[in-house]
């Protein structure tokens, strides 16, 4: 990837893009192949647009994201973070990390990754986060702390609610 890029991948992009390609090796599939699938799901991205994906150059949008997790047969998530546990943090961004639990947590709507997170707003973070569950269901899923993560910019996030 180039580093002189305007708007060089983030930590979860390049997650994203090791991601496609392991997931496309692990099936045998060519870039043709993906591209094909693609396509007939509505979705049109070439084999070059893939390869450039795979090598960073190319940045993948939210429309590509769904689609390509279909046609890999898996979950948004298992895109969006790395396979297996670094046994380090995982940014989320580029001065946001959390443990690799945690991240997989928070993406699937578990839990909270802010520290600061009030315990008593956890059931309506959570109400928000999984709109699938009726009340009964989200006071009957145990919760999981939200735990500490690092991020340097927390003091400036923390001061950006309405009317800031």
């Amino acid at each position: 990837m180039a580093s002189d890029k305007r708007n060089p991948l983030g930590p979860v992009g390049e997650n994203v893009r090791r991601n496609v390609q392991r997931l496309r090796e692990q099936q045998n599939l060519s870039l043709a192949q993906v591209s094909r699938r693609l396509d007939k799901i509505g979705r049109k991205i070439p084999p070059l647009g893939l390869s450039r994906i795979e090598a960073g150059e190319r940045r993948v949008d939210a429309d590509d994201l769904v689609a390509l997790a279909a046609v890999l047969r898996v979950s948004v998530p298992a895109l969006l973070l790395p396979h297996e546990d670094p046994g380090m943090p995982v940014s989320l961004a580029s001065r946001m990390s959390v443990e690799w639990r945690t991240a997989w947590n928070w993406v699937r709507g578990e839990t909270a990754v802010a520290a600061s997170q009030d315990w008593v707003a956890l059931l309506p973070w959570r109400a928000t986060n999984q709109p699938y569950l009726n009340e009964k269901e989200l006071k009957q899923q145990p919760f999981e702390r939200p735990t500490q993560f690092s991020v340097e910019a927390w003091e400036e996030m923390k001061d950006d609610g309405p009317g800031s």
